[in-house]
């Protein structure tokens, strides 16, 4: 069966978005921001991170969500009016969420049930449904640069974000001028998410180019690269000549 429907569900924070189908007419449904519903019992929460849009549970409850019906309603309506004007074209649904493993996957199978239903022949593909699954971003009690975002612990603010803020290290740092950038939610180093990272790594970007100079930006992941607080966190380092610093990863004079 060659299928007229084609629906594709995929993350958006993977940045690796599907390739529009060849001559397909497209239309697509972003739920960044929408539908967002996590289940109020953190515990629940962690379990639900390990499963998908395609476990009976976690459909279940993304379709019973405010607003889901609305959306699928309108995703339908608009199919069958796109198919009726393309000519014997093929269409496309192009859903997203942020990860692509629980509100895509489950609204894109239910668009594509609603259009069988209709008689149209749909294909409908996860992208990202099987990405590892990235923690939650809860604050966590225990850790430093949580009490200094969340609850009000001393520290130098030197710049605020939506997403971000920039202070000065409690020891004041390498070198004068030193600061660390730090995401508002707890992830615990630069491989974890890789969204947050970007975003982190941006910000120090943006305050980097406003104050001049020369700067090194560093990050680490794990205690063997020298990592001691387990909350995302790039260095700024200012540079100049003959400040004495040394790299990180400087090797010993080798013969």
């Amino acid at each position: 069966m060659t299928a007229d429907v084609f629906i594709d569900s995929f993350g958006a924070r993977w940045q690796d978005p599907p390739l529009p189908r060849y001559r397909a007419a497209v239309l697509s449904i972003n739920l960044t921001n929408a539908l967002l519903n996590p289940p109020d019992d953190p515990t629940l929460a962690d379990v639900v991170a390990h499963q998908t849009g395609q476990d009976a549970d976690v459909r279940d409850y993304v379709l019973a969500t405010p607003g889901a019906d609305r959306i699928i309603d309108d995703a339908v309506r608009e199919l069958t009016a796109l198919r009726a004007a393309a000519n014997g074209r093929p269409v496309q649904l192009l859903v997203n969420c942020w990860y692509g493993r629980h509100r895509a996957p489950a609204i894109a199978e239910a668009v594509g049930r609603r259009m069988q239903e209709a008689g149209a022949r749909v294909a409908v593909t996860h992208h990202h449904i099987d990405r590892p699954p990235v923690p939650r971003k809860h604050p966590r009690p225990d850790c430093p640069f949580c009490q200094i975002i969340h609850d009000g612990a001393p520290a130098t603010i030197v710049r605020e974000w939506p997403d971000a803020l920039a202070i000065v290290p409690r020891g004041g740092g390498c070198t004068e001028g030193h600061l660390l950038v730090l995401p508002r939610s707890h992830v615990a180093d630069f491989t974890t998410d890789p969204v947050v990272s970007s975003t982190v790594q941006l910000r120090a970007a943006e305050l980097a180019q406003e104050l001049g100079g020369q700067w090194n930006y560093l990050t680490s992941c794990g205690s063997d690269a020298t990592q001691t607080v387990f909350h995302l966190h790039g260095h700024l380092v200012p540079r100049r000549a003959g400040d004495g610093l040394a790299l990180p990863w400087t090797h010993p004079t080798r013969e």
